[in-house]
């Protein structure tokens, strides 16, 4: 009998003990040493949405019914998705198919970031703060040393000193972007060392004219894609980008792109295209300028403007190119320098560019002095 009695006691130790934990926190992990990807669905070759860096930490929310991939949230980064059972390692003991519940639901772009349907309450997302105090100039020494290099290549190969080519979206395209300096409605204010600048681009017309790389919604699949470039004006499998280079036979690359890309890439992909996109210029001898991008804090729910901002200065850092960071430099200006929408970068009266205190109000005309005067300083550096 007291063997018996015994052996009910510790049945009913193990019965508590497992309410407990089922009631306990929510089960936590980390991923492992290695980049780890999110897909849509417990399932090797569903669609990518993201990745975790190593060591990032993460909650459980379902399993699949053969628990080899978990759907979990990462507050540190505001991302939900599948990922693989083998590549995580939980904070403590985990019986996976009983304290795991099973979930079906396909994670989309939206609800990576907001929550599925799976009836649960969806995790707050935690924003990533902006680091603000970032140059708003990026120039070491190693991009000068680089700059001078791509210029004597350029040289070489015959590019005009005074032509610059733009690669972006909206806010590059048509004529939002130094037309006014071509078309003479301007004022410098006290700028005037930038006059001979506008001159000499004028003179070439580069700065206001189409650009097969700066198009309306354009991410950066579109402008090493071929079948983004304007059929009439480009070569049979040429990508916008290489149709431009050898188009305008220019010595600068004004690059401002990001945001289409965050609806299409993960982080490492858009890292992949810009790098590829700075070294095609690179190797043509033309000097590639990157800029970070801002947008209304609307944009920021989801974390990936600063991410993708993150990935535009690790390039620039690695491949030792100049860079202007807009995202930090426009951070305190009304709407983080942007208009009504958010993203399209504001400016008093589109019909004119005036430097004589627009530049510290509005993110458009501050964007087109900062281009000016990079533009005065690289020319002044080569002679």
């Amino acid at each position: 009998m007291i063997k018996r009695r015994n052996w009910l006691m510790l049945l009913v130790l193990l019965l508590l003990n497992s309410a407990f934990v089922s009631a306990q926190d929510p089960i936590r992990g980390t991923t492992g040493e290695t980049v780890l990807n999110v897909r849509e669905l417990p399932e090797r070759g569903s669609a990518r949405l993201a990745q975790f860096q190593p060591h990032t930490d993460f909650i459980v929310e379902g399993r699949n019914e053969s628990a080899d991939w978990l759907l979990v949230f990462a507050p540190s980064v505001g991302v939900r998705g599948w990922v693989a059972i083998g590549f995580i390692t939980f904070e403590r003991p985990v019986q996976v198919s009983t304290e795991i519940p099973v979930s079906n639901e396909r994670v989309t772009l939206e609800t990576m970031t907001t929550g599925g349907d799976s009836g649960a309450a969806a995790p707050a997302v935690v924003t990533i703060p902006d680091v603000i105090d970032y140059p708003a100039v990026y120039m070491t020494d190693a991009v000068w040393r680089n700059v001078r290099n791509i210029w004597a290549r350029g040289r070489q190969l015959g590019n005009d000193p005074w032509v610059l080519m733009k690669v972006g979206e909206s806010n590059s395209a048509g004529t939002v972007y130094l037309c006014n300096f071509e078309w003479r409605a301007y004022s410098l204010g006290t700028y005037t060392h930038l006059q001979g600048i506008v001159d000499n681009f004028s003179a070439t017309g580069s700065l206001c004219r189409f650009n097969a790389s700066a198009q309306n919604g354009f991410a950066t699949v579109n402008v090493l894609d071929p079948l983004f470039a304007p059929a009439d004006i480009c070569q049979p499998n040429e990508s916008a980008l290489a149709c431009e280079i050898r188009r305008s036979r220019a010595s600068f690359a004004f690059i401002y792109m990001g945001l289409p890309d965050t609806g299409i890439l993960t982080v490492s992909e858009f890292n992949r295209n810009m790098t590829t996109i700075v070294n095609t210029l690179t190797r043509a001898g033309v000097i590639p300028i990157l800029a970070t991008w801002p947008t209304a804090d609307v944009f920021n729910g989801n974390n990936l403007p600063q991410l993708f901002n993150e990935e535009i200065r690790a390039v620039a850092r690695a491949l030792s190119v100049p860079m202007l960071d807009f995202r930090a430099a426009l951070y305190n200006y009304p709407n983080h320098g942007t208009g009504s929408d958010g993203y399209h970068l504001s400016v008093r009266d589109e019909t004119r560019s005036e430097f004589g205190g627009d530049e510290l109000q509005y993110g458009r005309t501050y964007r087109e002095l900062q281009s000016l005067q990079i533009l005065y300083d690289i020319m002044s550096a080569v002679g």
